[in-house]
Order: C-alpha cells, then structure tokens, then sequence
C-alpha cells in the first residue's frame, strides 16, 4: 500500500538521544570542559548514550548536559570523556559494571562453547589396587553437552520491508527530525515485523517511546516500533515477516493511537518511506 504523509495530527517525537538502546545521532559534539582535581570521567564507547551512562552512575541525564557543557544529550561522540558530576568517590573505587542494554550491533554469538576439561584425580595413583566385589566403583561423571545458540534467521527474499500496520502517515521523517516515522493506527491493531530477525529489546525503559520492541534483521537493518499497547515477543526470539508483534497504542509520549516505527542501518537513522513495499 501506498501511505499518504499528513503532519497536522504529527504528535511530537523524544529526541533520538533518549533511545538509550539504539545508538545516538551522530554529530559534531560539544567538547566537554577539561576535569579537574576530584573530578571523575568517564570515556564514551560505541553504542553508549548519556541515557545509558547516567544510569551506569546513578546519575540524571540533565546533571551530564550541564556539567559537560553539552548543546544536546546527543552531541556525543565514541572517545570523548565526560564528567560525572557530585560523584567524586569513584576515584578510589572501581567503576561500577556497565548496565546491560540492547545493542544493534551485539558482539556475535560463539558458535559453540569449550567443553570444560575435568581436573585429573590427585589422589589415585598407580599403587592404588583395583576395586574389589565389595568396593564399587565410582561413577563415571555425567557428559556435559554444549550449548548451540539458535542460528540467526535469514531474509525472507523479498526486496523491501513491509508495512508494520496499515494508515496514514501523521509524521514523515523529517517532521520527526530524522528518526523515523508516526502512523495512524486503532488501538489494538496488529503491529507486525517488518522482516525476519531477532528480537533484541523488549520494554518501556526509554522515555518518551511508551512500550518498545527492536528486531535487529540478516540485512544490517534494526526496526524500532513505539507506542504499543502490548507487546506479544520476547527478547531473543525469532520472528518471520508479517508475524504479530504487538498491537498499536498511546503509550509515551503522544495523545492518540499510533506506531512509531523507525529503520536503522548500523548506527545511522535512515528514511523508511524509501525501503517500504508499496
């Protein structure tokens, strides 16, 4: 179907930098200022936003904004260092363990895993008698098996992406300042995957998006749907195209029903309308 861009009903979009689980936008960054005597800093990696790591320190995004200088929460880039403010007392600790967060680009799953090798018996040694009739051999230990991750689903074979729900369009990409796109939807309407993929996120954690899913698909594309009354997947499953993810709603920020719905290649935002079958 061929969807017809409308922006007067366009509900407003959160700023990209507030999905912590999709990479920000890129751009050029404002240097943060240099940190002085009892000041911690912490050194951006890929995938990291100041969402991301103001949870890591407990700590609030707009505490990272003011104390960096920063222009907006996502003119960051890999390597800058950025002060953590009032948290001086990590400069005799360890850093705490990064959060766990869903990354497009998750490191690749080991094809097996290394079977662990039993320790030899210290204690038996060549004077040691066989066991007698009345003494019963021990037990061989059970064999641990390896476990295969499930293999990563191909594409379908088809040349484009398909629509996740029928409607019109409330907000194209520009209009949403380039993160993706709003379409119309009844509350309760089947959302549904774009293409085969993976599971990679699945919740309401990344303010602004109300309930989230991401499918990270074979082709290096991820899809983002927003907005979801429910959510009918688990994170780490494998879904075909067409399959029922969810179902459309007004959760976050917006006021009537909708699905927020974005195409990310790598890192970088890109337009859906473009890659959409007709």
């Amino acid at each position: 179907m061929q969807a017809q861009p409308a922006f007067a009903a366009a509900a407003p979009m959160p700023s990209p930098s507030t999905l912590g689980t999709l990479p920000t936008n890129s751009a050029v960054p404002t240097v943060a200022p240099a940190a002085t005597g009892g000041t911690f800093t912490h050194t951006i990696a890929s995938g990291e936003s100041l969402y991301t790591i103001a949870r890591r320190y407990d700590v609030t995004t707009q505490a990272l904004v003011l104390a960096n200088g920063l222009s907006s929460p996502d003119k960051i880039v890999v390597g800058q260092k950025v002060i953590i403010p009032g948290r001086a007392d990590l400069l005799a600790t360890k850093a705490p363990a990064p959060v766990q967060v869903a990354s497009t680009n998750p490191a690749p799953a080991p094809l097996q895993q290394t079977l662990p090798t039993a320790a030899p018996n210290t204690l038996q040694t060549a004077a040691t008698p066989a066991p007698t009739p009345q003494q019963a051999a021990p037990a061989p230990a059970p064999t641990q098996v390896a476990n295969v991750p499930a293999a990563e689903p191909a594409m379908s074979g088809n040349t484009k992406f398909r629509w996740p729900v029928s409607g019109r369009v409330l907000t194209d990409f520009a209009a949403s300042r380039g993160t993706g796109i709003n379409i119309e939807a009844s509350e309760g309407s089947a959302i549904k995957a774009a293409e085969n993929g993976t599971v990679i996120y699945v919740g309401s954690g990344v303010e602004g998006y109300g309930n989230l899913i991401l499918i990270r698909h074979p082709n290096g594309y991820v899809s983002a749907y927003a907005h979801l009354k429910s959510m009918s997947v688990a994170k780490g499953a494998n879904v075909s195209r067409g399959d029922t993810i969810g179902a459309a709603g007004m959760t976050g920020s917006v006021t009537q029903p909708q699905l927020h719905f974005e195409l990310r290649k790598g890192a970088t935002p890109v337009d859906p309308m473009p890659l959409l079958a007709s």
